[in-house]
């Protein structure tokens, strides 16, 4: 199994990995070989979320997946006003 594969386990288990909380602010949106992506519903879950991150980190190397870093994003604003139709 390639590396990106394995890794997109992390993506399907984004919900248990982090809890509920914090998985109502955010979504797991993909992976490559070192990087999972992760889309944020505003700029202060951002914020937080980076001051998480190590914590987040370690969580998801239980996994035996070789993320070495995750990359938060805002999400775009068209997605947030879908989701609230």
């Amino acid at each position: 199994m390639n590396e990106r594969m394995k890794n997109w386990q992390v993506v399907e288990k984004w919900a248990e990995i982090v809890g509920d909380r914090i998985a109502e602010h955010t979504r797991a949106t993909g992976v490559d070989s070192k990087n999972l992506f992760v889309e944020v519903d505003n700029p202060m879950w951002q914020s937080q979320l980076f001051l998480m991150k190590e914590s987040i980190i370690k969580k998801i190397k239980k996994y035996s997946v070789n993320i070495k870093d995750i990359k938060f994003h805002i999400a775009s604003s068209s997605r947030s006003s879908e989701e609230h139709v």
